[in-house]
């Protein structure tokens, strides 16, 4: 599968909390790398000793009327749309905690039009196919505040119905129905 580019209008927001909101690259080409600490590494790619620097990326969940998947945030998407820069990334670097006003930020629903770029990765004979921003905008159109409600409505897990007790479960198989037929009467 070559990449593609969706268009797509739905809900945005951050979800899983836990997850790092950057990855060290190279100072060069930009690949993700497994430096630590952000000292002076050897690149596979670029095949040079070069400093590693400290990359935004994050997942986000994507819902609209057809489902939910999670797409990557890099670096340009996140400081054009959510205004997180590469400070931020290094605070988070150091700290392991990003700021609350961020996290809040990241968490509300945003009703977006967003053009995502999907892909096949390999990795270990496994395919899977992967989604990333490339382009992420508020939507501004004059949509209804129900259809609105209704996307916000989708990003909430369902509620689980509750089990019933083994008991409920026999009254209810060998009670009898109280239901009466009605016949017709002679006029």
């Amino acid at each position: 599968m070559q990449t593609q580019y969706l268009n797509v209008q739905a809900i945005v927001r951050v979800t899983d909390f836990g997850q790092n909101f950057y990855y060290l690259a190279c100072s060069i080409c930009k690949k993700a790398t497994n430096a630590y600490g952000g000292e002076d590494f050897w690149c596979n790619y670029c095949n040079q000793k070069v400093a590693a620097l400290t990359k935004i990326k994050f997942n986000v969940q994507i819902t609209d009327p057809t489902g939910t998947i999670e797409a990557a945030i890099f670096s340009e998407v996140a400081a054009k749309f959510y205004n997180i820069t590469g400070t931020d990334a290094k605070d988070v670097r150091k700290t392991q905690f990003i700021d609350y006003k961020i996290l809040h930020m990241l968490a509300e629903p945003k009703k977006c039009l967003i053009t995502l770029k999907a892909y096949m990765h390999n990795y270990a004979r496994i395919s899977q196919l992967k989604f990333n921003v490339h382009t992420i905008s508020l939507d501004n159109s004059t949509e209804t505040e129900d259809r609105l409600e209704a996307l916000r409505i989708l990003v909430q897990p369902p509620n689980t119905p509750n089990k019933k007790s083994k008991k409920e479960d026999h009254n209810s198989s060998t009670s009898t129905s109280n239901a009466t037929i009605n016949t017709p009467t002679d006029k």
